[in-house]
């Protein structure tokens, strides 16, 4: 539950109950200008309009108070994104990939970084158009960069994607 459907849940009971309490006043609830004219049957449900909303009002806002989490402040920096700190970027490229494209990175990834693209087609077993189309998704989301080389493409793993070796 968000803090403006919190406060939006509080306005429509405050009106409910604003009814309610109206209503049960003028069918005589308070002081009796409609009794003995048949309006008795009516005074139980103006005052469970009036009484059901401010409880639950009242309860809403009981718990926002006792459970602060409903903050706008609060929600707004927990819906940044978590980042996981143990997680390489390689790993995490290849959890959102369709299958083709993580056959194209591993393959990638195998030959150090650095292909033809000739060569990924035949190492994949992808068709031709394939294997141009799946590059061209990769290469517009930043994961790979192509380069002509005669008469194909240069691919290269993007920098940020390349395990590079730590020196011990």
């Amino acid at each position: 539950m968000r803090f403006r459907t919190l406060i939006f849940i509080l306005a429509v009971m405050a009106v409910v109950s604003f009814l309610g309490l109206l209503f049960f006043g003028f069918e005589g609830g308070f002081g009796g200008r409609g009794r003995g004219m048949g309006m008795e049957t009516m005074q139980p449900f103006w005052l469970a309009l009036f009484v059901v909303p401010l409880v639950v009002a009242i309860v809403v806002l009981g718990y926002a108070l006792i459970f602060p989490e409903f903050s706008e402040e609060k929600s707004k920096s927990s819906s940044a994104p978590a980042i996981e700190k143990e997680e390489p970027a390689l790993d995490a490229v290849l959890r959102v990939l369709n299958d083709d494209e993580k056959k194209v990175i591993d393959t990638l990834v195998a030959e150090g970084g650095t292909m033809l693209q000739k060569d990924i087609r035949w190492k994949t077993g992808l068709s031709r158009v394939k294997t141009h189309r799946i590059l061209f998704r990769l290469a517009k989301r930043g994961i790979v960069s192509a380069e002509k080389h005669y008469n194909t493409n240069k691919i290269e793993l993007a920098d940020w994607l390349r395990k590079e070796k730590k020196k011990i």
